[in-house]
């Protein structure tokens, strides 16, 4: 297995704050929480299944995607993953990474989509104002305050950033073949 030696990158030199770690995070953490909440309105197994599937997107997301980022190993990388998939999984070819991050990204599309599907059929079947407020909470933090996050303060003044497909991502590239 190639592996591409690029310790020396500006970036790598780099140590992200740990406030910066946890504002990355910390609205992922909310996305799975407030998504199995509106989950367990239907069935409390669907909502165990669904965080269940959300954490093991994460752990998947490191070991498919981080290997091949300039980040692996550094403190560079501004959701902490860098750090923490080193420590599982041995570093890829940094050349790779677009094309792996593509490959795999679609993993992270249920933890979404699954609870906005299942909050279009509960507010069909049975709407209140507690259901709506938790949905609405799950859609600006999922679809506003996350990607603002990631594009305005963790990628802002990344070295990387225009190599990272986060950042270009055209989701009509991605195949969603590659969830199988």
């Amino acid at each position: 297995m190639e592996t591409d030696n690029s310790s020396n990158l500006p970036c790598h030199q780099k140590k992200i704050p740990l406030w910066l770690v946890f504002l990355d995070n910390i609205p992922t953490i909310i996305l799975f929480v407030l998504g199995g909440w509106i989950i367990q309105f239907l069935s409390i197994a669907g909502a165990v299944i669904y965080i269940v599937y959300a954490l093991a997107s994460v752990v998947f997301f490191w070991k498919k995607i981080c290997p091949y980022c300039h980040h692996h190993g550094t403190q560079a990388c501004p959701c902490g993953y860098g750090v923490i998939s080193a420590k599982f999984f041995g570093k890829k070819n940094d050349r790779s990474f677009k094309k792996m991050f593509r490959k795999n990204i679609p993993v992270m599309f249920p933890n979404w989509f699954v609870p906005l599907i299942a909050a279009v059929y509960l507010l069909y079947i049975k709407s209140t104002a507690g259901l709506i407020i938790i949905i609405i909470a799950f859609c600006i933090n999922g679809f506003l305050i996350i990607p603002l996050i990631s594009r305005l303060v963790g990628c802002k003044n990344c070295e990387i950033r225009e190599d990272c497909p986060w950042m270009k991502i055209n989701f009509s590239e991605v195949k969603v073949h590659t969830l199988i």
